[in-house]
């Protein structure tokens, strides 16, 4: 052998060395990059799939714990037997039926054990009462153990028997004061709801929601679904037992849910042995239905690392340019890239998401950065969408616990926000603010005369005057039932009293209608002027002692007291 081939064998062999090494080389780094960057991805993806998961529940459970707390329903729970109480509530529900998603309601009263139901096709019109429920049936066992639960609400997935619909089902007690009088709620179909959430497509991501006791109540795989949770015992329920089957795994993450649970933390993240591979395990608690949020991630379909060895086989040019180009085409191709890839993830695990990576080398390293790129992008626009419905649906939701819902006028909640704030103010910068406390004449005479109907028009139009009178700055509440309180910034006696005299003369002049014709009503309105900060007990009980005094004298009149 002459000394050419001996020299071309050693340019093989130390191209076959470096290349070789290159590749492991690359090959680890990559690995890591990968499980570092899954773990980052897997807290946003759980946040996505929990906040995916809530969004169709949120509306729904506020909507129903409004329904349960209706005067008209709890009405009916205690005096179930008088037909025109069980016919208003039933109006009611028809109502409320119209607004739930899948436009289906259910109401059982602990009393009676009635079950009253209608669904969105109104098949059971004027026959909402279906069936009576007994403590001796196993498929009444639900509605029990909600009654004894403790809980004000609950999410359930459950087949209904009697009904022959399976649902996710929102179960919301009826209560007066500390007595359990029923549950009410509603249900969204199980097909529909695990199509929009745990059965959306994507690779190598598996998403499942358990209980406190491991038991699977959403997963794609329907037959693996714990249905009917409350009911069971725990040693009978269908547990993620059966897709984790190392008991290590199952031990780890049982810890895993109990620390999140206590701690309050987002997201936790643990490797466990999914179907014989290794995968990421994301888990996340969700106090808003008592659930924990799993995701399960496959890392090797989320992060390609195939055909590294393009990167080596750049060094088969020579033996000289591979001695002096190894370690620049080393720094070039895969540490620099990995530096840039690993700053730009501190960057996104400390909450910055304007990353803006360019594409750096070729082939899979390239491709990386580009993926990687991309994966911000997705993760910063999913966050963003997030933040916003999250935010649209806060606002909603505040909303509705600061409006009467009748009269569309701030209720006591919202009314007593807007009146810390002026209070507050006042302290801070001075000015005056007056109050009018105005009560509807002989309100209940109208009820019992023309029914509850004409008294909510009366209560509306009242409402509208109220509105018509003040500026845009200032602020009105429905007080109590017939009992409207106003509060005035920056005015003087004059403009209050001016103010009560528009309101007392248009609440006069209405006409309302009503089965019979028209009737009209009239208002007594107490009135406060505080050119001075004072506490707040104090500017209620003289608008108070106002309105006593305009009562006692006649009604339809204003009567004031000043400071």
């Amino acid at each position: 052998m002459n000394l050419r081939h001996k020299f071309s064998l050693l340019i093989f062999g130390l191209l076959l060395g470096f290349s070789t090494l290159a590749w492991f080389f690359s090959l680890q780094l990559l690995t890591q990059v990968n499980e570092k960057w899954a773990e980052l991805f897997a807290g946003r993806q759980v946040m996505f799939d929990k906040h995916r998961t809530l969004l169709p529940l949120t509306r729904e459970i506020a909507l129903a714990r409004q329904m349960a707390a209706d005067p008209a329903l709890l009405d009916m729970a205690m005096h179930e037997d008088d037909p025109a109480v069980r016919a208003r509530a039933i109006k009611v529900l028809e109502t409320y039926r119209l607004n739930f998603r899948d436009q289906s309601y259910f109401a059982a009263f602990a009393g009676s054990g009635h079950y009253y139901f209608n669904d969105a096709a109104n098949q059971f019109s004027g026959k909402q009462l279906r069936y009576k429920l007994s403590p001796t049936n196993p498929n009444d066992k639900w509605f029990y153990s909600t009654l004894n639960g403790g809980k004000d609400y609950q999410v359930n997935v459950d087949p209904d028997v009697h009904l022959g619909v399976t649902k996710v089902w929102i179960n919301v007690l009826i209560k007066q004061g500390d007595q359990v009088l029923g549950v009410i709620g509603t249900g969204i179909d199980i097909t529909d709801f695990l199509r929009e959430t745990v059965d959306i497509h994507q690779p190598g991501v598996h998403n499942l929601f358990v209980d406190r006791d491991m038991a699977i109540q959403l997963y794609r795989e329907a037959e693996l679904i714990d249905y009917a949770s409350i009911t069971k015992d725990v040693k009978l329920r269908s547990r993620v037992d059966a897709l984790l089957e190392n008991p290590d795994d199952i031990e780890n993450l049982r810890k895993t849910m109990r620390s999140l649970e206590q701690s309050g933390d987002a997201v936790s993240t643990l490797w466990v042995t999914f179907r014989g591979e290794r995968y990421l395990l994301g888990v996340s608690w969700v106090p808003e239905i008592g659930w924990f949020d799993l995701t399960l991630m496959d890392t090797h379909t989320l992060f390609s690392s195939q055909n590294l060895l393009l990167v080596p086989l750049l060094f088969g040019v020579a033996l000289v340019l591979a001695l002096l180009l190894v370690g620049w085409l080393v720094h070039r191709w895969i540490l620099a890239p990995v530096a840039n890839l690993r700053a730009s993830m501190a960057e996104v695990q400390h909450g910055s998401y304007q990353v803006d990576l360019p594409a750096i080398g070729k082939g899979e390293i390239g491709e990386l950065s580009r993926k990687f790129t991309d994966m911000i992008g997705v993760v910063r626009d999913t966050r963003n969408e997030l933040e916003d419905k999250v935010r649209q649906r806060t606002e909603e939701l505040l909303r509705l616990t600061e409006v009467d819902q009748l009269t569309g006028l701030f209720n006591r909640r919202g009314m007593q926000e807007r009146f810390d704030q002026e209070l507050a103010r006042q302290k801070r910068q001075g000015g005056a603010l007056g109050l009018l406390l105005l009560d509807l004449d002989h309100f209940k005479q109208i009820n019992d005369h023309y029914g509850h109907e004409a008294g909510d028009i009366a209560l509306c139009a009242t409402s509208q005057v109220i509105l018509d009178s003040i500026r845009g700055y200032d602020h009105a509440s429905r007080w109590g039932g017939e009992e409207f309180l106003v509060l005035l910034t920056e005015c003087d006696e004059g403009a209050l009293l001016g103010v009560a005299e528009r309101m007392r003369a248009g609440i006069e002049k209405l006409e309302i209608p009503c089965g019979e014709g028209m009737f009209s009503c009239t208002i007594s309105i107490g009135a406060y002027y505080a050119p001075a900060p004072e506490e707040q007990d104090s500017l209620l009980r003289k608008v108070d002692k106002a309105l006593y005094r305009a009562k006692e004298e006649g009604r339809n009149c204003i009567r004031y007291i000043a400071q």
